[in-house]
């Protein structure tokens, strides 16, 4: 019989430790002093009251950051209540440790306060109960099997080359010569590599939260273990999303580094060749580019593009929500528009593509209308020039699908000091928490939208405070969730099939729903894209909801869709004088 009692983690130097009641606390000093030792793991028994514990110390490396050396040690302590095999004794346990420690009967009578004879007559009891014929073999046995106990009986003598008595040596300060584990170098256990393109010039302040949020998820999933024992490994490439020689040279460094799945926000967004590359790789690829057209062209070619998966629903989205939410507001009463004019400001690139004939047909089913289609360049443009064009069509709400959290900044400062009355409706851009370092209050009444949001739930509230925790600062409400959820699929998968193999990986990636902080993942039989709420599902509970939020007093609420967010929570900006709420 074999009982898991106890899983512990301890760390290096800490000035406590954490306790369970079925865990002696001598048994936290032997791990605490196992990081004095060279080995990776360990097996000793334990006896506490009437019980036998099998105690395993395996010491745990994790590389936080994937490009620092700075290594992170750990002792997790696995703990399972235990029934000694054939009915051996508790003296029987004693003999046989110190058998195996190569003393002799006359030794191991002088450890036990007995006689020579006893001891003779304990070790043929134990050589018909565990079916070996020498004493080597039941030596090798015992150490085989782990059962070795501890404390020693009858301590040690600073011998050194085994683990038990290395062990025990450090606990009771027994002086030793110093000297490595004698033993091969036996393959470990190769980590699973996630590799992470990471944002960096224009989109570097996407690039911390793709990174932090990432690098929680590994840490976290090594803390309790691993996955089957192997530790999971971050690895990472900073690219310059707007330089595809950049994108290309990140994407080969993943590659010489053997990643078994690659993760980034949107750089294929911007360098659609890059799912070409990564294809060619064979490994799964999941971003969040939110671009239909390579939804589509995924979905086209299953066999060649199977394993790229968009964990985000597309862009075709973002203005169906923004007159989703003006009708919810006119429904609700919380505000009444002057007129029903929109002027969009979109990013002039492949990806972006907001200002769409589905748009536009569903903003004339509720008499909106488009009255100005700007059309700016990335990374840079001249937003004064901009609000001045907006002021020009005087519209009721102004779309903003810019993603770069510093030009939809500049646009705010620029749009702010022109002194215009209009709703402002972004996308994504605003979710980057230096979007607010650099507006300040003027950011205060800008409303904003993603396909990938964490929800203020008890799940998001909690990855929330440990990002913090863990980073100092909170994170944004889309990135850093997106970037830990990608983690958390891929280890989900790897747990569940026990192997990195792509297609194992997809074909589990497709049968179960994931639920992350941003959501729930499901991908089913074809789809490429994750499904959005209520867009493409009124199922709750199959999709990621296609969030909105509006920045009031420095804080980011929920506006839609019900449940997650409500349209009564909608305030009036402060630069708007009027169309205020009824």
């Amino acid at each position: 019989m074999s009982r898991v009692v106890a899983e512990l983690t301890i760390e290096p130097g800490a000035r406590t430790h954490p306790t369970h009641p079925a865990v002696p606390p001598r048994v936290v000093e032997y791990a605490e002093a196992f990081f004095a030792t060279a080995r990776d793991s360990l097996r000793f028994l334990w006896r506490s009251d009437d019980r036998w514990l099998a105690v395993h110390l395996i010491r745990q490396q994790s590389r936080p950051d994937g490009t620092s050396l700075r290594t992170g040690e750990r002792v997790a302590v696995r703990v399972a209540e235990v029934e000694m095999p054939r009915g051996i004794t508790l003296r029987e346990v004693d003999v046989l440790t110190l058998l195996a420690l190569g003393l002799t009967n006359v030794g191991i009578a002088a450890r036990l306060g007995t006689s020579a004879r006893t001891v003779s007559t304990q070790i043929e009891r134990l050589l018909t109960k565990l079916d070996q014929g020498t004493r080597g073999g039941l030596a090798a046995l015992a150490v085989d099997s782990g059962l070795l106990r501890l404390p020693i009986p009858g301590g040690v003598d600073g011998t050194h080359g085994i683990g038990v008595v290395e062990l025990e040596s450090i606990v009771t300060a027994v002086p030793r010569s110093p000297a490595p584990p004698l033993r091969p170098a036996y393959p470990r256990k190769r980590p699973l590599v996630v590799g992470s393109l990471i944002p960096t010039g224009a989109a570097a302040a996407d690039g911390v939260e793709v990174r932090h949020g990432a690098t929680l998820a590994v840490e976290e999933i090594n803390a309790t273990g691993g996955i089957a024992g192997r530790r999971v490994e971050l690895v990472t490439a900073e690219v310059d999303l707007f330089d595809w020689a950049s994108v290309e040279r990140g994407a080969q460094r993943l590659f010489a580094l053997e990643a078994d799945a690659i993760t980034t926000s949107y750089a294929s967004a911007e360098n659609s060749a890059v799912i070409d590359v990564i294809a060619d790789y064979g490994k799964p690829f999941l971003h969040t580019a939110t671009f239909a057209a390579q939804v589509e062209q995924a979905e086209a070619d299953p066999s060649r593009y199977g394993a790229v998966f968009q964990t985000c629903a597309s862009e075709t989205f973002y203005g169906v929500g923004l007159i989703r939410l003006l009708t919810e507001l006119e429904s609700a009463e919380v505000w009444r528009p002057r007129s029903r004019r929109i002027v969009s400001v979109e990013a002039a690139t492949t990806s972006t593509r907001v200002t769409n004939e589905h748009f536009l047909a569903v903003a004339g089913q509720t008499n909106w209308s488009l009255v100005d289609l700007i059309r700016v360049p990335v990374p840079s443009t001249d937003w004064v020039k901009v609000a001045r064009r907006i002021a020009a069509a005087d519209p009721e709400v102004v779309m903003v699908t810019h993603f770069l959290d510093q030009e939809v900044a500049a646009f705010q400062q620029a749009f702010v000091a022109e002194g215009l009355q209009s709703l402002v409706y972004c996308i994504y851009g605003p979710s980057i928490p230096r979007f607010q370092d650099s507006v300040g209050a003027a950011a205060d009444g800008v409303i904003w939208s993603t396909t990938t949001g964490t929800y203020d739930d008890i799940l998001g509230r909690r990855f929330r405070n440990q990002y913090a925790a863990r980073f100092g600062r909170a994170p944004g409400w889309s990135q850093a969730g997106a970037a830990y959820d990608q983690v958390n699929l891929l280890a989900a998968a790897w747990c569940a099939t026990a192997t990195p193999d792509t297609g194992d990986v997809v074909r589990y990636l497709r049968r179960w729903p994931h639920r992350g902080v941003n959501g729930v993942y499901y991908f089913g039989d074809t789809s490429q894209s994750t499904l959005s709420y209520p867009d493409l599902t009124p199922d709750a509970s199959m999709g990621q909801a296609h969030m909105v939020y509006q920045i009031q007093g420095g804080t980011h609420h929920a506006l839609a869709p019900e449940p997650f967010g409500s349209s009564s929570r909608f305030r009036m900006p402060a630069w708007c004088s009027t169309g205020a709420n009824p």
